[in-house]
């Protein structure tokens, strides 16, 4: 493996990292086309939440039947981000998703961390337009070191007090009714106070990336622009990586959905879903 890049000293340190450019524009041009055929051909996980002002739309593990995702996945400069950053020259692509935000969108995605798989675990975000810092991904800087499993309020409150954007983001981030609720810290109500905390975004074009360890904790503002913002994102792992024993959600769900993942609570990331690479 190369040697490993400065910009990796900022993503040890703060567990999250914007990289410039990181991608041309032959890969940005080719997964615009790619979520436009997914859109046409959505699989089970996708997912359309409109709040009458503007849609939020999403699917996952679509590369099996995108050709332009499994390209991106396989040949673009992100498995290579993530095997700098994991610190490790084979690593397993977890899982590839998108997301869109149509002009106008005001639920917030609420601040959470991915935590449904444990170990080394890390994020890249692809920014597919010019996405301005009012509606680009936000992290409390540093984080990824809090120690904590942490969910948001939506995992402790009455579901019917959910939000749409908050239901989504419960969906693969465990079930309350399966689990002990005192185990878990909750994500503290970072709006309510955002000076007490490191809260750092970038304004995004075309190909910049944001790098994030996956116990960072994010959030994303509404797109209040007039500009759609699309975001292609890649979930990377190492083979000492394990399911959560809070997943079981997510097992079921790749289950359900027919995708053969062959995964069990506090078992390892293997099989065909999630291909090896090495660097």
């Amino acid at each position: 493996m190369a040697t490993r890049p400065d910009y990796m000293d900022d993503y040890d340190a703060h567990g999250v990292v914007c990289i410039r450019q990181a991608f041309p524009e032959e890969w940005v041009e080719l997964v615009r086309r790619g979520i436009e055929r997914n859109i046409q051909a959505p699989s089970p996980f996708f997912r359309k939440l409109d709040d009458g002002s503007g849609a939020f739309l999403s699917d996952s593990w679509s590369r099996r039947h995108i050709p332009e995702f499994e390209r991106f996945c396989r040949e673009s400069p992100a498995g290579r981000i993530a095997a700098h950053a994991l610190a490790c020259s084979r690593i397993r692509l977890a899982q590839d998703t998108w997301f869109v935000k149509e002009p106008g969108t005001s639920d917030r995605t609420p601040w959470h961390h991915d935590t449904v798989i444990q170990g080394p675990f890390c994020s890249i975000w692809v920014a597919l337009d010019p996405i301005p810092r009012s509606a680009t991904l936000e992290f409390v800087r540093g984080s990824h070191a809090w120690g904590k499993i942490l969910m948001p309020k939506s995992f402790f409150a009455d579901a019917s007090r959910h939000s749409a954007a908050d239901a989504y983001y419960a969906e693969f981030h465990g079930d309350k009714s399966r689990l002990d609720a005192s185990l878990f810290g909750e994500i503290p109500d970072i709006e309510a106070d955002r000076a007490a905390y490191d809260i750092v975004s970038w304004d995004m074009e075309p190909g910049d990336c944001v790098l994030f360890d996956a116990r960072t904790v994010h959030g994303a503002p509404g797109n209040r622009t007039s500009r759609v913002a699309r975001r292609f994102v890649t979930r990377w792992v190492t083979d000492e990586a394990y399911v959560a024993p809070h997943a079981q959600n997510m097992v079921d769900a790749l289950e359900k959905f027919g995708l053969e993942a062959g995964l069990r609570v506090g078992g390892p990331i293997r099989n065909a879903l999630f291909p090896e690479f090495q660097y």
